[in-house]
């Protein structure tokens, strides 16, 4: 698993906006759209954080399955961990699902993604 520290790409941050969008997507766009102004990183798409909306979606519903998951190993300790999901399976499926999406930006997104809707 990845642990460098990372450049900013348009695709993790629209991920990372959305992470924590629950009911106001209106809002969360115009977030978006003022990281994206400030990074440098492009004109808003909506196809393309239409796109990353899905992933997060399916993210969420994936890894809140806990046991339920085939990405899911269990607990080796007491406390939850990142090594309880067989992340290298995790990136090759979602990789494949969304290709768009580099191998690089997926890594992190999943990272945050476990954190967020599992060690958290």
């Amino acid at each position: 698993m990845p642990s460098q520290k990372r450049e900013t790409s348009y695709d993790y941050v629209c991920f990372s906006e959305l992470l924590y969008e629950y009911d106001k997507p209106k809002e969360t766009e115009k977030k978006i759209k003022r990281r994206l102004k400030y990074y440098e990183l492009g004109d808003y798409d909506q196809d393309r954080v239409d796109t990353i909306r899905k992933l997060k979606n399916d993210l969420s519903e994936e890894i809140q399955k806990n046991s339920g998951s085939k990405y899911y190993l269990g607990s080796k300790e007491i406390y939850a961990a990142l090594n309880d999901f067989d992340f290298d399976l995790l990136l090759k499926d979602f990789q494949l699902k969304y290709q768009r999406i580099s191998k690089d930006d997926m890594s992190s997104i999943l990272l945050i993604a476990i954190y967020t809707y599992y060690l958290r």
